[in-house]
């Protein structure tokens, strides 16, 4: 399948004359495009009928003749979405460039996408052993700016990784259900992305091509850094390193919980100075030193949104008096929180409101 909706969209702009509106993604066309990675999918909220329009700008998966699958997304959320499949097994590779992605796979909770990172650009790699359920939940004027590259497991076992110097530590990944690694992401990789998200005119066979020949990029420098990360060298052996990611996934799920260093240490099912020792091992700080920056960070998107007032948004960082909040947000950012949102992307409210979401609008 070969399908795409929407040439580029308004926000892609970057100066010159005005383009014309992003298009509408209907509930229909996702639903169709969904059979590409997985089955079953369902749109859990809000009800919308198969004509309304749940995403606006341009949204594309496709099968690959090399058995890559591809989606990529250049989207705002017209609604609180939250959707549900079951994905099929392999390995993917996700490249976030704007946005944040709030889901869970068989019931294991990811945070991706820069806006959970303070900005910075990473590449993902998550495996599926087996089929699993994924969810995904969106927020109304969200804008994602991602792409997707999936591996399916009978490529990896068929093709082999010989020619990898680290293969055996890839294949070993592929099939630790659920195990995930992260790697900042390099300019080719990023080049990658926008060309895939931002393609020249093509039609037909020549922009299956060329779309094609990017994915493969993107899978084989993908392996490339999994090899590396996956193999047991360095500070610590690769299933400690998995079991730092597990530690940071299930923080990053949990951050608007009372988390203590008891309770991450009994859900990683270790002691509290093994906890500390290998998560500084694996990142560079302490866990705690981790949940602060990553509570700035979730609250500085939601300043950016527009979602929150700074005192809402220090409550969300977990400060109660809204003068430390600024002065650790400033320390984090370079820029006061209250800046930060009168900054905040415009229009949300014309995408979320009324009867946006209704087919044939805008």
């Amino acid at each position: 399948m070969n399908t795409q909706h929407g040439p580029k969209g308004a926000a892609a702009g970057n100066g010159g004359p005005p383009r014309a509106p992003s298009p509408l993604v209907r509930h229909a066309d996702i639903a169709a495009l969904s059979a590409v990675a997985g089955t079953g999918f369902a749109m859990l909220r809000p009800d919308l009928a198969p004509e309304s329009a749940a995403l606006r700008g341009r949204y594309q998966m496709l099968k690959m003749r090399s058995g890559l699958s591809l989606h990529a997304s250049d989207t705002l959320d017209m609604h609180d979405l939250t959707t549900r499949i079951v994905h099929t097994e392999g390995l993917t590779v996700s490249l976030f460039l704007q946005g944040l992605a709030d889901v869970t796979l068989g019931g294991r909770a990811f945070l991706l996408g820069p806006a959970a990172r303070g900005g910075e650009l990473e590449g993902v790699v998550i495996a599926r052993a087996e089929m699993d359920l994924f969810e995904r939940r969106g927020r109304c004027g969200s804008h994602v700016r991602k792409v997707n590259v999936t591996i399916p497991a009978q490529w990896l076992e068929q093709e082999g990784l010989a020619d990898l110097a680290d293969h055996r530590a890839v294949l070993a990944f592929s099939r630790d259900h659920l195990a995930s690694a992260r790697w900042k992401l390099s300019s080719r990789l990023k080049a990658l992305a926008e060309q895939i998200l931002d393609p020249p005119p093509y039609n037909g066979l020549l922009q299956g091509l060329y779309l094609e020949s990017r994915a493969i990029e993107i899978a084989a420098e993908a392996l490339g850094v999994m090899g590396r990360l996956a193999a047991p060298s360095g500070p610590l052996r690769g299933a400690e390193q998995r079991r730092m990611w597990a530690v940071h996934d299930f923080i990053a799920a949990r951050l608007a919980d009372d988390l203590t260093l008891d309770l991450i240490a009994r859900e990683a099912g270790m002691s509290v100075n093994t906890l500390q020792r290998l998560f500084r091992a694996a990142f560079g700080v302490t866990v705690f030193e981790h949940v602060r920056q990553r509570r700035l960070d979730l609250a500085r998107a939601a300043l950016e949104e527009g979602d929150l007032t700074v005192t809402q948004a220090a409550y969300v960082a977990g400060y109660t008096a809204p003068a430390n909040f600024a002065t650790a947000f400033k320390r984090a950012f370079g820029v006061s929180p209250k800046s930060v949102r009168r900054a905040g992307a415009p229009g949300t409210a014309d995408i979320c409101g009324g009867g946006a979401g209704r087919s044939g609008e805008g």
